[in-house]
C-alpha cells in the first residue's frame, strides 16, 4: 500500500484584503494572490509555509502531489454539456 506524499500547497484566497496592514498585503501578493477564490500552487518549503502563516484566516490550504495548471483547473470547473459536434454544418 503506497501513499502519495503531497509535493505542494494549493492555496486559494478566500477573503479580501481590503483594509489590512500592509504586512499582509504583502504576504499575499508574494504568494501571488491577488483577487478573491484564485489559487496557485507552491512547493512545501518552510518559506513559504512561513508566508502561508502570516495570511492564515484569509486562504484555504490543501495539500496536493501535483501541480496544475491554470489552463487544467479551467477545464475541471467546466460543466460537460451533454452533447457531441460530429461535423458542422453547411
Amino acid at each position: 500500500m503506497s501513499s502519495v506524499i503531497p509535493k505542494y500547497f494549493k492555496v486559494t484566497q478566500i477573503k479580501s484584503t481590503i483594509a489590512l496592514p500592509f504586512k499582509k498585503k504583502n504576504a499575499m501578493k508574494t504568494l501571488g494572490l491577488t483577487r478573491r477564490l484564485q489559487t496557485v500552487y507552491h512547493k512545501i518549503t518552510p518559506q513559504e509555509a512561513g508566508q502561508i502563516a502570516i495570511v492564515k484566516e484569509l486562504v484555504k490550504v490543501e495539500l496536493s502531489p501535483i501541480k496544475k495548471s491554470r489552463r487544467k483547473m479551467r477545464m475541471e470547473r467546466k460543466s460537460d454539456p451533454g452533447f457531441t459536434i460530429i461535423s458542422k454544418a453547411r
